[in-house]
Order: C-alpha cells, then sequence, then structure tokens
C-alpha cells in the first residue's frame, strides 16, 4: 500500500495530479504573456512571446521532472519546506536557462541588460508560483474536505442499516433456541458471520464477500419462512473482482423478503446479474402482496439510504431505480465498471 501524503504537506501531490500539471501549464504561459507584453519589452512582440512561450514551458516542465523523481522523500515535508523546494527549483533553473537564452537569442534582447533580464524575470516567477501553489493548495485541501465530509456522510448512512440487520437476525436466533438447539446453533454462527461483515460498514468489500453475506442472511431467513421462501441466483459462472459498498444487494433482498415473502403464502425472489461494457448490473424481483402493512415499512431496508450511499460511493453514476408490473416488484441497480477515486 503506497503512503499518503503528510497532511501538512499536499502541495506536491496536488501538483502531479492532471489538474495541477494543466494549471502549471497554463500558470508558465500567462507568464509568458505577460513578459512578451511587457511596456518595458523592446522588438517584435510575437517573437518574444513565442520565445518565453518555448522558454518558460521548458522550466516548468524541467521542474516538475525533477521534483516528480523525488516525490517519495517530498511528500513526507511540511508544505513549507515543499513550497520552498519548489520555488527553489524553479528559480535555480530559471537562471540557467536565462543565460542559455540570451546566449542564444542574443540579438532580441541585445538593447536589454543581462542582469536585469534575468533578476525581472526570477521575481516575477517567484511572486507568480507563490500564489499559484497557494492556490492549488487550497484547492486540493478542499477536494480532501469534500471526499472526507463524503466518506463521513457514507459511515452514517451505513450505521444507520446496521441496527435492522442486526434485529432481524438476533430475533430469528433467539426463536430457533425454544424448539431447535442445533439449528439455532448454526444459525447464531451464520448470525456472527454476518455481524463481523457488517463490522466493515463504510468501506467497500468484493462482490463475492457481498454475495456470500447474501447467501448467509437467506439462510437464517429460511429458519423462519421455511418453504415460503425460494430464492433463485442466476450469476455468471465466474463474479467479477470488483468492490462495491458493504451491505448493498443484501438490504435489497431483506426487503424483498419483508414485502414479498412475510405477508404472503409464497415467495420467490430473483436475483440476476449481468454485464456489459461500462456497467454491471443486478436485477432482483420479488411479489407483491395484495395487502401489505403500511405500519412495518420502518422495519424494512430503505431504498432510499441505498441511493444515497451510492450516490456517494460512485460520485452520482450508479443508479438504482424500482417498477412495479403484474404484481412483480422489480429493482434494477446499476454499477459503473470504474469508479473515480
Amino acid at each position: 500500500m503506497s503512503k499518503q501524503p503528510n497532511s501538512n504537506g499536499l502541495l506536491i501531490a496536488a501538483l502531479f495530479q492532471s489538474r495541477g500539471v494543466l494549471a502549471t501549464l497554463i500558470v508558465s504561459q500567462v507568464i509568458a504573456i505577460l513578459l512578451a507584453f511587457s511596456p518595458m519589452s523592446l522588438g517584435d512582440v510575437w517573437l518574444r512571446l513565442a520565445i518565453f512561450s518555448c522558454f518558460l514551458h521548458l522550466i516548468f516542465l524541467s521542474s516538475l521532472s525533477l521534483l516528480y523523481v523525488c516525490r517519495a522523500l517530498l511528500t513526507e515535508l511540511s508544505h513549507s519546506k515543499q513550497l520552498f523546494i519548489l520555488i527553489s527549483t524553479l528559480l535555480a533553473l530559471k537562471s540557467v536557462f536565462s543565460w542559455l537564452f540570451l546566449s542564444v537569442f542574443s540579438d532580441v534582447f541585445a538593447m536589454e541588460s543581462r542582469a536585469n533580464f534575468i533578476v525581472s524575470n526570477l521575481l516575477i516567477i517567484f511572486l507568480v508560483t507563490a500564489l499559484f501553489s497557494q492556490f492549488l493548495l487550497i484547492h486540493n485541501q478542499k477536494e480532501q474536505q469534500t471526499k472526507a465530509l463524503a466518506q463521513a456522510e457514507l459511515d452514517a448512512l451505513q450505521a444507520r442499516i446496521r441496527p435492522h440487520f442486526l434485529f432481524n437476525s438476533l430475533n430469528t436466533a433467539a426463536e430457533l433456541t425454544h424448539y431447535d438447539a442445533d439449528a439455532a446453533e448454526q444459525a447464531i454462527l451464520a448470525l456472527a458471520a454476518l455481524s463481523q461483515a457488517a463490522m466493515r460498514s463504510g468501506k467497500a468489500i468484493k462482490l463475492v464477500d457481498e454475495i456470500t453475506l447474501c447467501q448467509q442472511y437467506v439462510a437464517l431467513e429460511r429458519w423462519r419462512y421455511g418453504e415460503r421462501l425460494a430464492l433463485s441466483w442466476q450469476l455468471p459462472g465466474e463474479l467479477p473482482d470488483i468492490d462495491i459498498p458493504c451491505l448493498t444487494i443484501q438490504p435489497i433482498i431483506e426487503n424483498a423478503v419483508f414485502y414479498g415473502v412475510e405477508p404472503a403464502e409464497q415467495g420467490n425472489i430473483s436475483v440476476e446479474m449481468h454485464q456489459s461494457d461500462k456497467a454491471y448490473t443486478f436485477i432482483i424481483t420479488n411479489p407483491v402482496a395484495a395487502e401489505v402493512n403500511n405500519s412495518r415499512t420502518g422495519n424494512g431496508m430503505a431504498l432510499d439510504n441505498i441511493r444515497q450511499r451510492l450516490a456517494l460511493f460512485y460520485q452520482q453514476k450508479a443508479q438504482l431505480t424500482t417498477t412495479i408490473r403484474d404484481d412483480v416488484f422489480r429493482v434494477k441497480l446499476v454499477i459503473p465498471k470504474q469508479r473515480n477515486a
């Protein structure tokens, strides 16, 4: 596992993100325009712009390359040290390339003092780089805070699921202790495995582990409903190695059991999985009972809760939709194959 950058020194980490590199190139071009169109500049302005653009892009890209090589050490430093190294590297390379460019393009800068040219350019780069790095750091910290808040909200939503999940399972185990000690033991062992998985709420788990969790839950519920509960799995021979939020599919199946099996004499639940180039699709169906006691709605898993967790985990790219047709309740869960970090 790779080390996370020091919380006080995120500048280098932000600099090497795609947005950071793009922003660096934009800033270097802005500096080139300022220098080329400066009232104190002499000669052909467009020639100066071409020279300055090539000059500054070379400096900034060389600096980024050098810092990238040393990124493992730099990310452990504080923000102030990272800023000092960044500015020092830019200024040092600026001095070297300035003398080189002044030698090559001596006719363009013939009427300017080389010392004044270098000093003025160093001052501009120092000021702009300091402002740019502060802006980049603020943006990165804001992004980190947003992710932290989203994770905290995800953890809170997961915590709201656990009491319902454990309450229903404990009731099953408690009922079995009165007439079947062996069955009660098996139910408690299954419940222990389910509880261990539930303790990982707020984190991602493998799809195969989520399916196993679902099967353990169904095994517990079969102690209660017996032959009334029939569940068919239509899954690929080998499940894809993907991560999903803990307790995503299991609550949907629990909801199907609660509304499709408990009020009816027979409940057939179906779980299907389909794959496409861009997404994985799960379809869970259950019969709709003719009469459902509305007072029990608080005991079932809220699909809105699952939607919120999916929205946080997949950044609004996952979908959970429900339909009712021919007395069959259908839940369609679509999750993208690629998840943004």
